[in-house]
């Protein structure tokens, strides 16, 4: 697994925002939401619930972050 998606899953997590995890890495806003599309391909399902100005752990996120 890359690492850089891995780091920008715990940064959304810890910040709560793609917006602000961008901003934290100094990345696009598109480049956070390609990196979590790649991640979420790669083991198979949801990591976010996607919400406006906000994003929230599904139970499979859960169980990836632990």
């Amino acid at each position: 697994m890359d690492i850089e998606l891995a780091r920008t899953f715990v940064e959304i997590v810890s910040t709560g925002s793609f917006v602000k995890a961008a901003d934290r890495l100094h990345v696009a806003q598109t480049t956070v939401s390609a990196r979590v599309s790649l991640l979420e391909q790669q083991l198979g399902r949801p990591l976010f619930v996607r919400n406006k100005g906000a994003a929230t752990l599904t139970p499979a996120g859960e169980q990836f972050l632990s």
